[in-house]
């Protein structure tokens, strides 16, 4: 019963933070759920509980997401630029600016963050040692390459000035990818 409780507390977390960024309340969650704010602290047992909660949430789907993507049919190339820009269909609409308010409010939120974004890599890179092998790209310090993905989804996230430029997420991520496998110089 609780993590049913709490599947749908963090689903309509979810969908208040798409609308509203961190400004939304735990009094705007509970009323379309039909439970007391009350009922929402027994299992939250604050909103940077929640918070935390819906981080590691949707990373869990974004492994997902990449698992399928390893498993699915497709050239190495594809699935390699897939999975790095890996994101559900969910979260695509994210707000850039809302990392830096992260930061400011809930900074044990946007820690979860940056250690979420560092972890989970394995998948990731078996394929790009697969298409080093393969020939399927030129041979780099993975790890080099890595850290560059990171940083950049970091900075990403940070950066105030890509989210007043009208970029929504997915975009920036498939421009970085974009940048990273085919470089800047024309063919």
């Amino acid at each position: 019963m609780q993590d049913d409780v709490s599947a749908m507390v963090r689903a309509q977390a979810m969908e208040l933070f798409r609308q509203q960024g961190l400004r939304f309340t735990m009094q705007q969650v509970a009323e379309p759920l039909h439970i007391s704010k009350k009922t929402i602290y027994t299992v939250y047992p604050s909103k940077e509980e929640l918070l935390l909660s819906m981080v590691d949430a949707a990373f869990e789907e974004i492994h997902r997401c990449k698992q399928k993507i390893l498993e699915s049919d497709g050239s190495l190339l594809e699935k390699l630029r897939a999975v790095i820009i890996a994101m559900p269909e969910e979260y695509s609409a994210l707000d850039l600016q809302q990392m830096k308010e992260l930061e400011e409010k809930y900074p044990a939120v946007a820690v979860r963050v940056r250690d979420q974004l560092e972890t989970g890599w394995e998948p990731t890179m078996t394929l790009l040692e697969q298409a080093v092998e393969e020939g399927v790209i030129r041979p780099v310090s993975l790890s080099v390459l890595r850290q560059m993905i990171t940083a950049s989804i970091e900075n990403f996230l940070e950066d105030r000035s890509l989210a007043e430029s009208g970029m929504s997420y997915s975009k920036v991520l498939e421009e970085m990818i974009s940048i990273l496998m085919e470089g800047v110089i024309p063919r």
